[in-house]
This record gives C-alpha cells, sequence and structure tokens, in this order.
C-alpha cells in the first residue's frame, strides 16, 4: 500500500508545483504597467560651460544602481540658469534631458528640473522633479516621476552625487 501511494504523492506534488508556477507567472504580469517604487544613486561628472552672462550649458556623465534597472550609466544635457544676474547670484534653475542605460542596453529617457544653489566655495546642491518619458527594450512603455537631488564640486569638471526617488512603471 505504501508503493502505491507514492505514485499519488508524486502526482498530488507536480500538481502544486504546476499551481505554484502559474499562480506566480501570473501575478508578474499582473504587476506589469503599475507603478513600482524606484531609487537610484549614481556619481560622475560635470562639465559646465558658460553660453552668456547668466546661463550655463553642462552635461554630465556617471554610473549607478537603481532598483528595477540594476547597474547603468547616465548622461545628460542641460541649462543651468542664475536667477538674478546680473551679476550671477547664487540662485539657479537647472532643466535638462538625460538618458539612463542598463548594463544589457536597455535605455530610460527622461526630464528634470530643479533649483538650488552654486557658490564657487560650497559647489552647487539642486533638488527637483523628474519624469520618465520613453524607453526601449523592457522599459518601452516606461513612465513614471519622482525626486531628484544633486550635489557636486564647484570645479570644472566637477564631481558630483546624485540620487532619484519616485515610482516607475514598465
Amino acid at each position: 500500500m505504501i508503493s502505491k501511494s507514492k505514485p499519488v504523492l508524486s502526482s498530488l506534488l507536480s500538481i502544486f508545483f504546476v499551481l505554484t508556477l502559474s499562480s506566480t507567472i501570473s501575478s508578474s504580469a499582473a504587476v506589469a504597467g503599475e507603478n513600482l517604487p524606484f531609487h537610484a544613486v549614481r556619481q560622475g561628472i560635470a562639465n559646465p560651460v558658460p553660453t552668456g552672462q547668466c546661463t550655463l550649458a553642462n552635461t554630465e556623465t556617471g554610473s549607478g544602481v537603481a532598483l528595477h534597472l540594476g547597474k547603468w550609466t547616465w548622461s545628460d544635457q542641460e541649462t543651468v540658469q542664475f536667477l538674478s544676474c546680473p551679476p550671477p547670484g547664487s540662485a539657479i534653475a537647472v532643466t535638462g534631458q538625460f538618458v539612463m542605460v542598463a548594463a544589457n542596453g536597455d535605455k530610460i529617457d527622461g526630464a528634470f528640473e530643479t533649483t538650488g544653489t552654486f557658490d564657487p566655495v560650497n559647489g552647487v546642491s539642486v533638488q527637483g522633479g523628474y519624469a520618465f518619458v520613453s524607453g526601449t527594450g523592457r522599459f518601452a512603455n516606461v513612465t513614471g516621476t519622482g525626486t531628484i537631488a544633486a550635489h557636486g564640486s564647484a570645479g570644472t569638471p566637477s564631481d558630483f552625487v546624485a540620487s532619484l526617488d519616485g515610482v516607475i512603471s514598465y
């Protein structure tokens, strides 16, 4: 009788495994398109260049790690506007577009707007908002928003660190 129950037990375990796997796959599909928490940290180099008495063009490159993205690289093009000018004061507004590239080549394109301060001794500090606007690969339908904060040295080129916190859907 024990030998007859082994095939039954084996069949029950197989059914349980299939049901568990099906449930896991269904749960993963249900998550697609829902907002998930997003957190990223990066470090890199900024290369600001004056384009007028009160404006800088800045190109940044860097790398970091992020939830739902893993290791990635960053590049952006931004415009830095001194808010009280002339002469340039310390309050700034920064707008830009960025690209985050995952290790497998999938991309997320986004835009940001920040405000902050530029101090020749203490460096740059900004914070504001970002939005994901398009992507490729697994991020082809990406959306998401959140806050971005960055701090950098005052030299040219300058080191910086930054974080992004918000939500992502893809």
